[in-house]
C-alpha cells in the first residue's frame, strides 16, 4: 500500500530560504556596499587634491609670468592672496651677473600655498640685459 503524501512532508520539501541564509547574504552585501562607499570616499578627496594642485600650478605660474614681463625687476619678494584660501609668494634673487654688471641672471622662486597644509613650489630663470646707453 501506498502512502499519499501529506501536507507536512510538502512543506518540508519546499525550496525557500531559510533565515541563516537571508542573515548570510545581508552581511555579505553590507560588507560590499560599504567597501563601495570608501572607494567613492577615496576618490573624491582625490579628486579635490587634484583640483587643488591644478589651481595652485595656474596660480604659480601667473605669479611667474608676472615677473617675466616686468620692465625693471628688482630682488625681493612679495605675496599675493587669492580667491580660494590660495597665497603666493615670489622672491627674486640673483643668480649670476656679468663682470660689468650689464647682463643678470635673477632666479624666480614662486611657492603657492593652501589649506589644509598644500603648498608647490616652481622656478624659473630670467636673464636681464641692461640697455646700452
Amino acid at each position: 500500500m501506498r502512502l499519499k503524501s501529506t501536507p507536512f512532508k510538502a512543506c518540508r520539501r519546499s525550496s525557500g530560504f531559510s533565515l541563516l541564509e537571508v542573515m548570510v547574504a545581508l552581511a555579505i552585501m553590507g560588507v560590499a556596499v560599504v567597501a563601495v562607499f570608501q572607494i567613492f570616499s577615496i576618490t573624491l578627496r582625490s579628486t579635490k587634491k587634484a583640483d587643488d594642485y591644478t589651481k595652485a600650478l595656474f596660480y604659480a605660474r601667473s605669479v611667474l609670468d608676472q615677473a617675466y614681463v616686468l620692465p625693471d625687476i628688482e630682488t625681493g619678494s612679495d605675496t599675493t592672496d587669492f580667491r580660494d584660501g590660495f597665497e603666493a609668494k615670489r622672491e627674486i634673487s640673483v643668480k649670476s651677473s656679468s663682470e660689468d654688471d650689464k647682463s643678470k641672471l635673477y632666479e624666480i622662486t614662486v611657492t603657492v600655498t593652501w589649506e589644509p597644509a598644500g603648498s608647490l613650489t616652481i622656478k624659473g630663470l630670467r636673464n636681464v640685459y641692461e640697455a646700452e646707453s
